[in-house]
């Protein structure tokens, strides 16, 4: 009789070991973590409200600008800060375009204005906008160029983080097309009926 343990007999074939349930290691035959697809699936929920929360900022950060540009050019500064006044003005109104998502104006930017739809296109174009107010030189210039250049950062990580970005804000503004179609056909038909009963 042999005095070493069978454990140490290199002919004996090992029996698997135990696994101890008390710890958390998992079995080699047990199942993958969820894959990433159901986490894109999970991600696309939370898409509309973040695509309406970054709308909000866009038009909020647009209607400032607009506002100090627009008051900027009723006080005559001299003609080279005049005219970024004026860019900035339209800049500001090509955002609020954008975000008011009317189907007339959609199709326009999309075909003459597609880089808003690319992250680093709209980055770069958001940093241009911030140094044009920053440039005004007052406060308020000041404090509306931090906030473009923090809706910058925002829009761009939306942009990358959500690949399906385009897709669900096409979808977005095709149900709300169909809601002002509602109510401007219901609005039709109650105003046909009030001129009809007169």
């Amino acid at each position: 009789m042999s005095s070493t343990p069978s454990w140490l007999d290199h002919g004996a074939d090992p029996s698997p070991p135990l696994q101890d349930e008390s710890l958390d290691v998992p079995a080699a035959d047990t199942p993958p973590p969820a894959e990433p697809s159901s986490f894109a699936s999970a991600d696309e929920k939370d898409l509309p409200t973040i695509i309406l929360y970054m709308r909000l900022a866009n038009m909020g950060a647009a209607v400032a600008l607009v506002t100090i540009s627009v008051l900027l050019m009723v006080s005559l500064p001299p003609l080279s800060s005049f005219v970024l006044a004026i860019y900035a003005t339209c800049g500001g109104l090509l955002i609020c375009c954008l975000e008011t998502q009317l189907k007339f104006l959609r199709v326009i930017i999309a075909v003459n204005f597609g880089f808003l739809f690319n992250s680093v296109w709209r980055f770069i174009f958001y940093m241009v906008i911030a140094s044009v107010s920053w440039s005004y030189d007052s406060i308020p210039g000041k404090v509306v160029a931090g906030v473009w250049i923090g809706i910058a950062i925002f829009n761009t990580y939306v942009l990358c983080r959500y690949p399906g970005y385009r897709r669900i804000r096409e979808k977005i503004a095709e149900e709300e097309d169909k809601r002002i179609e509602a109510r401007i056909s219901k609005e039709v038909k109650r105003q046909a009926v009030k001129q009809a009963s007169k």
